[in-house]
């Protein structure tokens, strides 16, 4: 089993990179936002970034991000958590054999996505068929 972890700032394009990644391997998208939409109901999720303000409001994260939808909120909470935190990793400072890092500043969700599937050698199998022959 392959698992791959996308991490990063609010509104980077994760969730995005995350469905082009599906679309050319065979891993199947769990992003945070299926977790948090599931419990909103019960629980205050409103823990309310200038390039991330942009991606905030694309209709593709609305769509799949109801706890987004409040741009005010969610636009006060980008630029809180980026004055208060640093949410990237430095140059060189993971060197785990198994990490990439990838400023995607300039780079479509689908190229993000080809360099991750490089990087890892996930293949996307085709027409596969098990069989089993009895004796």
């Amino acid at each position: 089993m392959k698992l791959v972890i996308i991490f990063g700032p609010q509104a980077v394009g994760k969730m995005t990179v995350g469905q082009e990644l599906e679309k050319i391997t065979n891993l199947k998208l769990f992003h945070n936002h299926m977790t948090i939409e599931l419990v909103s109901p019960y629980f205050s999720y409103g823990t309310p970034q200038g390039q991330g303000l942009e991606r905030n409001k694309s209709p593709n994260r609305l769509l799949h991000k109801p706890t987004k939808r409040d741009i005010a909120l969610s636009e006060r909470d980008l630029l809180d958590t980026m004055k208060h935190y640093r949410l990237n990793s430095e140059a060189g400072e993971i060197t785990h054999e198994h990490y990439i890092r990838i400023d995607n500043t300039h780079k479509s969700p689908d190229e993000v996505a080809k360099l991750i599937q490089e990087r890892f050698l996930i293949c996307k199998l085709r027409n596969v068929y098990l069989s089993r022959v009895d004796t």
